[in-house]
């Protein structure tokens, strides 16, 4: 019983990486309750966590050096529930747009260790299935927080942060059935070596991070430009555009399913079949002029989301040392979050550069960045066994220091 719990608290960890945007519905309610702060400034509380996102991600490897990695992930859900329900007992705006930031500081605080976790608890196949339910619980997670929300908001706005208090119960899970021990390297004359290279980063790590930031980056055009292209083609209404998306939470959590079967098949591969998910989804989008065609796409998008963020976290532990694994992880946890960030100004750049401010243009552009980067993932797959992390490296990077 205790393993199965053990396994159920690291597992709900990644519901509250994702958890900023669960109250995205108060948006209009908070413009009326707030007529002389813009709507512009309003709409930043939902893009405003990435910041604390980005900043304290890989930040939290060095926070996890001096308290331990389980004082830290409760540190930052502590924070994540501060965060959470300030906004459900202030109408004091200034500190409601502090309490985003707190929220954004939590979360980055837990992001990497929520996937870490599983790549230094679980081994081999449970690895990858641990994997694969960390992106159903994600998936699945964020559409109960959302939908909680939603009904939450027929009492007032503020009643719909008040989903935050969920994260009381999920701290003592983590404080009862995390190991006290979890993520620590032995201060041995054996292991010191690892503990002295924790915190560096292997130039295909680096690469890896490039790649989530360009997936990222591409994959929230959905976010910013789905609604307007459904409107500008007149098949469909927000409304509909709206209703369309939330089918991403569902697909995500089959994402997860999915990836447990390629992973199991076609490891070398998954990546590169993540990608493939999302170049099919916007094909599709681009072409459409029907809500089907486009409920499909999204769909596909929402199962390249799993697939390809999970092909990360395993390509990580191959393809660097145990002592690494957490402080790689936040960094391309960072650079995917830094993506996110800066997709809209990413989508005007290509806009601007081809003069082309049509919705259905910017997907042509995604499709071509999706198509790129499946080639350079087939390419890697193909060639996989170079890229995998071997003793011997450890080796002749000890033997080149002693003849230095």
């Amino acid at each position: 019983m205790r393993k199965i719990m053990t396994r159920f608290a690291i597992l709900i960890l990644s519901v509250f990486t994702v958890s900023a945007g669960a109250t995205a519905a108060t948006l209009p309610l908070m413009m009326k309750s707030f007529p002389n702060i813009s709507a512009t400034t309003i709409e930043l509380l939902m893009t405003i966590p990435s910041l604390g996102i980005i900043i304290f991600t890989p930040i939290s490897n060095i926070v996890a050096d001096f308290i331990g990695v389980k004082r830290t992930i409760m540190t930052g859900l502590a924070l994540i529930f501060i965060g959470g329900i300030i906004p459900a007992i202030t109408m004091n705006f200034p500190l409601i747009l502090i309490s985003r930031i707190v929220l954004g500081l939590g979360t980055g605080l837990l992001m990497s260790f929520s996937q870490s976790l599983i790549i230094q608890l679980y081994e081999g196949r449970d690895q990858q299935k641990m994997l694969g339910l960390s992106s159903v619980f994600q998936g699945l997670g964020m559409f109960v927080m959302t939908y909680a929300a939603g009904v939450l908001l027929n009492g007032g706005w503020q009643m719909s942060y008040w989903i935050y208090l969920i994260v009381l119960p999920i701290i003592l899970l983590v404080g009862v059935y995390v190991p006290k021990t979890v993520g620590v390297i032995e201060n041995s004359s054996s292991n010191q070596d690892s503990v002295n290279d924790s915190k560096k980063v292997d130039g295909k790590i680096w690469l890896l991070a490039l790649f989530a930031f360009m997936f990222n980056a591409t994959f929230a055009f959905i976010s910013i430009k789905f609604a307007l292209l459904v409107v500008s083609r007149n098949y469909g209404t927000a409304s509909d555009a709206s209703t369309l998306l939330g089918l991403m939470a569902f697909a995500m959590a089959a994402g997860g399913f999915i990836f447990m079967y390629v992973q199991k098949h076609w490891f070398k591969y998954t990546t590169a079949i993540g990608l493939g998910f999302a170049t099919v989804s916007f094909l599709l989008l681009t072409i459409s002029r029907t809500l089907w065609l486009s409920a499909i796409g999204v769909i596909l998008v929402g199962i390249s989301v799993s697939i390809f963020m999970a092909s990360m976290i395993a390509n990580i532990n191959r393809m660097t040392s145990a002592s690494q694994v957490a402080f790689s992880t936040s960094v391309v946890m960072t650079c995917a979050n830094v993506g996110t960030l800066l997709s809209p100004y990413f989508a005007k750049g290509i806009s601007s550069v081809f003069n082309n401010l049509e919705p259905g243009f910017t997907f042509e552009a995604g499709l071509v960045i999706f198509a790129i980067l499946f080639v350079l993932a087939t390419f890697a797959g193909v060639n996989y066994s170079k890229l995998e992390y071997k003793e011997s490296e450890k080796v002749t990077d000890t033997n080149v220091k002693t003849q230095n």
